[in-house]
């Protein structure tokens, strides 16, 4: 099973609103969130989602999950940045106590 969380990264419990949706949490992010040249704004929210169901799915790999699983977690990337990252943060520390398993 592969490891998304890199040694170096602290998962502290969050005092504050997050403001990424992966970790470093409290660190303002800067992508994907620009538009790119020639981009429509319905390309630009397509992107976006994808990247925040990735975030989650990242905190997830190595988890299997079922269609319900999946259906849960394209709900949570419809929500801001701040219940993502809450969200993607407890899934991290989670496994950090339960030693990956």
């Amino acid at each position: 099973m592969s490891n998304t969380i890199r040694p170096t990264v602290v998962l502290a419990p969050l005092h504050h609103e997050p403001r990424r949706i992966r970790p470093l949490f409290n660190v303002e992010s800067y992508g994907p969130d620009h538009y790119r040249p020639d981009e429509t704004n319905d390309e630009w929210r397509a992107r976006n989602r994808a990247d925040q169901v990735a975030a989650l799915l990242e905190a997830l790999d190595g988890i299997e999950l079922g269609a319900h699983d999946r259906r849960i977690v394209e709900w949570l990337a419809s929500w801001d940045t701040s219940v993502i990252g809450t969200m993607a943060s407890l899934f991290y520390r989670a496994r950090a106590v339960d030693g990956d398993r």
